[in-house]
């Protein structure tokens, strides 16, 4: 992974303005009320009747993606890298993380959350507006989190662009 992702790394480091951590955390709290709206390619799209949104979700393992927009602007995207395995997050902290799709990398402050999740899961967000990053995230094919680490590991994106469809039509319910 590492001599994969170092040239993308030094030669284009593709950065929003827009990618920051916003003071309401997206991701659903473990108190929320969940509601199957369905499943697509792998992928399940849950309403959030607690918040009024909605969010599509793929297992891989040991842990969860999310994917979504903020309840405050819907024009803000989210994406969220989860484990059960101990990563060593402590809850709130705000961390520099990147992911690489489709050989871009990007980048972004992560806001960890630790003990609020359902299953045991741990793990952190970034919020983005960027359209490269949502259009890699509905074309591309897989994503590298956290490349260069020892953490890293490879998310399937196989059927994402069905998924995030299927999350803007429950959006609109």
């Amino acid at each position: 992974m590492r001599n994969s992702v170092a040239p993308i790394a030094t030669i284009a480091v593709i950065l929003s303005s827009a990618i920051a951590a916003y003071a309401q955390n997206p991701v659903p709290k473990a108190s929320d009320v969940l509601a199957k709206y369905g499943e697509v390619e792998g992928w399940t799209v849950y309403t959030n009747k607690t918040r009024g949104d909605c969010l599509i979700v793929r297992e891989y393992g040991p842990g969860s993606v999310q994917m979504g927009v903020t309840p405050a602007d819907r024009e803000v995207g989210y994406l969220g890298v989860f484990s059960k395995a101990d990563i060593g997050l402590q809850n709130g902290a705000k961390s520099e993380v990147f992911v690489s799709i489709g050989g871009n990398l990007y980048g972004g402050l992560a806001t960890s959350t630790h003990g609020e999740l359902k299953g045991g899961y741990s793990g952190g967000y970034i919020t983005t507006d960027s359209p490269n990053f949502k259009r890699d995230l509905a074309k591309k094919y897989e994503m590298i989190v956290f490349p260069e680490t020892a953490g890293t590991f490879v998310v399937d994106l196989k059927g994402t662009y069905k998924a995030m469809a299927m999350g803007r039509k429950c959006l609109k319910h």
